[in-house]
């Protein structure tokens, strides 16, 4: 044997060494579970998707927005046949993730709540910095489920994570249910009178041992600060009784599945850091209310890595592996167990690492199938097996229309010649400070603020229903402001579709910036047709308006397919 075979050997050996050792990755481990399921079930798996489908869902799912007609040309165009992996992790290491992540987060945490008193809340822009900043870091989950429930508004590096508690006017009892919704995936909202009788898993205890961890707080608001707070009693028993049985039952702070926390003994008069009052906030020595923080995000609290596990897959697959989300219970099991316990074990071990977490799930062949019905089948949603037609989030549809019609980037590109004059050293830094981006972002939202206020649904709600009204329609179609948006000026697609003289080549930009795919003959006969007398780019600009607001209009644009 030559030493330069014997040297390849080796080298295969150590690389199959190291692959035994690292064991099967979750993305492969996601594919084996769900094709063995398939089987099982005698179920015809979609297709992969084309490019222009994966290019398009990707940068929705991971950046929030639609990408531009030159990123888009530059992936088909693209031979690297690791090109799909490259762009997960381009679009994973830029500042529009962090952003589009705050937005996803808010929604999931705040479900879009105001208090009683709005100018009382935190504002949204500090809401979503303080989310922004710990995505940009890649904070762990449990990190961050930490901070926002230990949050009383008293951090001054972190006093947004208080909002959790202030949309929801530290409300206990509607914290009680939030917590266990959002935090474990488990409803507990008709245990409060009495088991559930719809589900044996919920039981009054269980709710009530969540309730008293949050009983003795409640709401404060310091006028000489302008600040919002939470206080904190030392003392307040919890007891209750079942409407359908009349048993009575007691508690103390305890999470379902877990152990109940009993109070430490304090010294009497030494109960208080800071007793409340009529003007100030009560701040125990002793909070009940910290435990739960502590006692949250830990490994050992049953559901805990499941629910994070569950609603990550949502994000990127349109529904949970149990759906609803927030019904996780022995009479509604995940639709594929395996895959969701591949899930949990994955966080647990890496530390509840949501950006690696997506990364894995963008990486699975099921992520990346078409959305195209396989030929003779028609699988259940729950299965899989196609990708989904999913409505665009109201936020993901203000940023791709502003990026189809060119605005967003007109407007950054605005901003970048103003840094090149200004601060010429720091515009390739910029560029990658999710700061930066986040405010040119900001320059632009009162432009599409009406769509925003349209399209979002009631606070609490679930925002993943596809739910069209007329409102919508007449919306889309009457309002001036989203009119404004496809009228020429410079620096945007309808300033740089009309100065194309080639019929084929403006059909090809417009319909890669809107749908993110090359026309079809019919359409670039149809554009053609409607430029075929214009003689100027202002004549240009004018036919292709009402076409341009019908691609807009339609439900391609409309869906995350």
């Amino acid at each position: 044997m030559s030493p330069r075979i014997r040297h390849h050997l080796l080298t295969l050996l150590c690389l199959a060494a190291s692959l035994g050792a690292r064991g099967e990755e979750l993305h492969e481990r996601i594919d084996a579970l769900l094709a063995k399921d398939w089987a099982a079930a005698k179920v015809t798996p979609a297709a992969m998707s084309s490019d222009p489908e994966f290019v398009r869902r990707l940068h929705l799912d991971l950046n929030g927005v639609i990408p531009t007609a030159t990123e888009t040309r530059a992936f088909l165009e693209d031979t690297h046949p690791d090109k799909r992996v490259r762009l997960i992790d381009q679009l994973l290491a830029r500042p529009e993730y962090s952003l589009h992540m705050a937005r996803v987060f808010d929604v999931m945490l705040i479900e879009r709540r105001l208090p009683a008193v709005k100018s009382y809340d935190i504002s949204a822009a500090a809401w979503r910095t303080y989310l922004a900043e710990a995505f940009a870091a890649n904070k762990p989950w449990n990190a961050l489920v930490r901070e926002v429930l230990a949050s009383d508004g008293s951090d001054e590096l972190q006093p947004a994570a208080v909002k959790f508690y202030v949309a929801r006017d530290a409300d206990p009892h509607q914290l009680t249910r939030d917590v266990g919704r959002v935090f474990l995936g488990a409803d507990l909202q008709c245990a409060q009178c009495h088991d559930d009788p719809r589900f044996p898993d919920y039981k009054q205890a269980d709710y009530f041992g969540i309730y008293a961890f949050l009983s003795r707080m409640s709401f404060h608001r310091d006028a000489k600060l302008n600040r919002s707070f939470i206080s904190e009693k030392a003392v307040g028993d919890v007891s209750f009784t079942s409407v359908f049985t009349t048993e009575q039952g007691k508690t103390n702070p305890r999470l379902p599945g877990g152990e109940m926390i009993a109070d430490p003994m304090l010294e009497k008069g030494k109960e208080y850091v800071s007793a409340p009052t009529s003007t100030a906030r009560g701040v125990p020595v002793y909070s009940r209310r910290k435990q739960l923080a502590e006692q949250m995000p830990r490994t050992e609290t049953p559901g805990f890595a499941r629910n994070l596990g569950n609603r990550l897959w949502a994000m990127m697959l349109g529904r949970g592996l149990v759906h609803p989300l927030d019904l996780h219970h022995a009479k509604n099991p995940p639709s594929h167990p395996a895959v969701l316990s591949a899930l949990e074990k994955w966080l647990v071990e890496h530390r509840y690492d949501i950006k690696g977490c997506l990364r894995e799930i963008a990486l699975s062949r099921c992520y990346q199938l078409s959305s195209e019905l396989p030929a003779g089948s028609e699988p259940m949603a729950d299965a899989f097996a196609v990708a989904p037609l999913r409505g665009l989030t109201p936020e993901q549809m203000r940023w791709s229309m502003l990026r189809a019609c060119g605005r967003l980037d007109a407007s950054f590109m605005r901003a970048e010649e103003q840094l090149k004059k200004t601060k010429p050293a720091e515009v390739e830094a910029k560029l990658k400070d999710w700061h930066w981006v986040k405010e040119n972002y900001e320059a632009l939202e009162k432009t599409t603020s009406t769509l925003i206020a349209a399209f979002t649904p009631l606070p609490g709600t679930d925002d993943s229903k596809i739910d069209p009204v007329v409102d919508h329609a007449l919306f889309l179609l009457n309002n001036p402001k989203l009119v404004d948006l496809i009228k020429a000026a410079p620096g945007t697609a309808f300033d740089r579709w009309a100065a194309f003289t080639d019929p084929a080549a403006m059909a090809e930009d417009v319909y890669l910036s809107i749908f993110n795919r090359r026309p079809i003959a019919d359409e670039a006969a149809e554009v053609a047709r409607l430029v075929s007398a214009a003689r100027t780019a202002k004549d240009r600009a004018e036919v292709l308006q009402p076409l341009v607001w019908g691609l807009l209009l339609s439900a391609e644009f409309r869906f995350n397919h």
